[in-house]
């Protein structure tokens, strides 16, 4: 029998019209103005009207049916438990340097999920294919003006796209791309770039077709092939510098013709390729709208933005440089001394040791915090990014640190929240795994500067939510 569609109701916010009406927790919100829910999408789109007749599902079985008048931007106040309401389209591909497919069979089910569900790309910024789209689907985009969608490119020749992605469909890409403008879509693309692959004349033919859709083609971000361990033999060579320096060359050339037509950059490179190459990454104004930030660009610009800001903030009227922990602002906790102070052990993935370690001198906090990188031996170690790290990796990145320094028993293990999904790691750690095998409190805090200030500013009777 099939599913009746309809949105399970998870939360509903105080004071929300929802809360008026009597919807709680456990309803199902099953139809708006005589159309029933298909997802999240259906749900924002068909409330956007003044008159709306809503039909619930209470959490007993019965239906009960409400017309309301209501401005067309006021919510209705509720939280689903799944924005789709229904299975998620799942990726046709099979792209020769799919990151999924090179996980451990064993880790948990949730992670070798491969979607490829243009409503996800809507709602939370996924990247999609467009490889499995029906004439549904078409019709609908048509219809509610589906916008804006993020769209894994890495070609525009037909012939090359298809034998990245390992599907026949996939060398339609610019024509997908050309339906989608015409519909007035806003378009994101991301580039996976494999080296001697789609690099070369193939990125700059790929840039200069994705530049001719015009204002609707936003933003482009071009990202490095990333391998981990369970794939001994790569498609395609590993990063080098030099090569990370010929690609920043075609990305920030055509950037810079970019800015001239459209008064943005456009096209921007993976900070990782700025890292491995050596050359300085560009200021924060460079990056524009961070359209590309979620697909790890701009994301060190705006990291020195923050820790600049955080040592304007902490200087005295005349310039004079105060502690940042302290620093005599009445907005800033003081940092614990003496007996009871704790020191706290900021956790970070290999790439961006260097970006925290500058800005803990810069911040003032090195009797207080120090860094320690963990070494990705899980996935391998060219994945070097904070979000990958695992639990185990940290711990054993933390006893060796323990073996070198007397840490006694009052330090903080500061672990990034990225890291976590749910409140677990990638290998099915949790925080208290941390805390077990290492004997020292673990907590997760947002990677921000303002975090590692206030985590070194508390002592050990009060150890805080530092996100």
């Amino acid at each position: 029998m099939a599913r009746k569609r309809g949105g399970l109701v998870r939360q509903v916010e105080s004071g929300s019209l929802a809360e008026y009406l009597g919807i709680e927790p456990g309803d199902i919100l099953v139809a708006v103005n005589g159309r029933r829910l298909r997802d999240e999408i259906d749900f924002r789109y068909l409330m956007s009207d003044p008159e709306v007749t809503l039909v619930i599902r209470k959490r007993y079985g019965r239906e009960e049916s409400y017309r309301i008048e209501k401005d067309p931007e006021e919510p209705l106040g509720v939280t689903f438990q799944d924005p789709l309401f229904d299975r998620m389209k799942i990726c046709r591909n099979s792209c020769v340097f799919c990151f999924i497919r090179q996980i451990p069979r064993e880790m948990r089910k949730s992670l070798h999920v491969r979607d490829d569900d243009y409503r996800m790309s809507f709602l939370h910024g996924n990247f999609i294919s467009l490889t499995n789209l029906d004439a549904e689907d078409w019709a609908r985009i048509e219809e509610q003006r589906i916008s804006p969608l993020r769209v894994s490119v890495h070609a525009t020749d037909p012939s090359l796209r298809q034998v990245l992605m390992s599907n026949p469909e996939a060398a339609r890409i610019m024509d997908h791309l050309r339906r989608l403008a015409r519909l007035g879509i806003e378009l994101h693309a991301q580039c996976v770039v494999l080296k001697g692959v789609n690099d070369g004349e193939h990125l700059v033919r790929t840039l200069s077709d994705l530049d001719s859709l015009g204002e609707n083609m936003v933003s482009v971000g071009v990202v490095p092939a990333i391998y981990t361990r369970y794939r001994p033999v790569p498609p395609s060579p590993r990063m080098d510098p030099e090569w990370a320096r010929e690609v920043l060359e075609i990305i920030e050339g055509y950037a810079e013709g970019a800015f001239g037509r459209r008064g943005s950059h456009w096209v921007y490179g993976a900070d990782e390729l700025y890292l491995v190459s050596g050359k300085p990454l560009p200021p924060y104004e460079y990056y524009d709208e961070f359209y590309q930030y979620e697909n790890g660009i701009g994301i060190v610009a705006d990291w020195r933005r923050m820790v600049e800001e955080e040592v304007l903030v902490a200087t005295g009227p005349a310039g004079d440089p105060q502690s940042l922990a302290g620093g005599g602002q009445s907005d800033r906790a003081r940092p614990v001394e003496g007996p009871a102070a704790r020191r706290v052990l900021a956790i970070t993935g290999e790439m961006a040791e260097g970006e925290l370690t500058d800005a803990v001198k810069k911040l003032g906090l090195e009797k207080q915090v120090s860094v320690c990188p963990v070494k990705n031996t899980f996935f391998g170690d060219t994945v070097t990014a904070a979000g990958l790290i695992t639990g185990q990796d940290i711990i054993s990145a933390v006893l060796q640190f323990e073996r070198r320094i007397n840490m006694r028993d009052r330090w903080i293990v500061a672990i990034p929240d990225i890291a976590l999904f749910r409140g677990m790691f990638l290998d099915n750690l949790r925080l208290q795994d941390i805390t077990r095998a290492t004997g020292l409190p673990a907590v997760a805090v947002r990677p921000t500067p303002r975090s590692l200030i206030k985590i070194a500013a508390w002592g050990e009777e009060s150890i805080p939510d530092a996100g």
